[in-house]
């Protein structure tokens, strides 16, 4: 499974507007100054992440954009199936012409199925389970940086 691009700068975006959460409006320039990603690109992805609900924006000299609830109440879960669409797809129909035999194409198909139904759910099981704010926590406790602004 390999994350696109987008999902990577998506996420980091909410954890940037979870780190800032208190503080009101974060400005697009404030992010791209902070991540090092370009505007444009930072600007198509904030469009995806507003038009899902997750992020809100404000206009105006102190507008910009936050996160339309608490950054725990937003699970990775919540935020990769909006950037990415379904957690680890496949094929998962038999092809309903092919005769069911012990060792044919539909036993193997089922067989890896499971295996694939499997992995799926451990994937969103895991992902079910961290909220934005326990990335920012995990961020600041792994690099010892610790924001004390006011």
């Amino acid at each position: 499974m390999k994350l696109s691009t987008r999902t990577q700068y998506g996420l980091r975006m909410l954890c940037q507007l979870a780190v800032d959460y208190d503080r009101g409006p974060l400005q697009m320039g404030e992010i791209v100054e902070r991540e090092a990603i370009s505007e444009k690109y930072l600007g198509q992805i904030m469009l995806v992440l507003r038009s899902s609900g997750l992020v809100s924006s404000v206009r105006g000299s102190q507008g910009g954009y936050f996160l339309s609830r608490s950054p725990d109440q937003i699970n990775l879960l919540d935020a990769f199936e909006v950037l990415e669409g379904e957690i680890f797809d496949f094929d998962d129909h038999a092809d309903s012409d092919s005769v069911a035999e012990p060792i044919g194409p539909k036993a193997m198909l089922a067989s890896t199925n499971s295996i694939w139904n499997k992995v799926r759910n451990a994937i969103k099981e895991v992902l079910a389970k961290y909220t934005l704010d326990d990335v920012v926590r995990l961020g600041q406790f792994e690099t010892g940086y610790f924001d004390f602004r006011i």
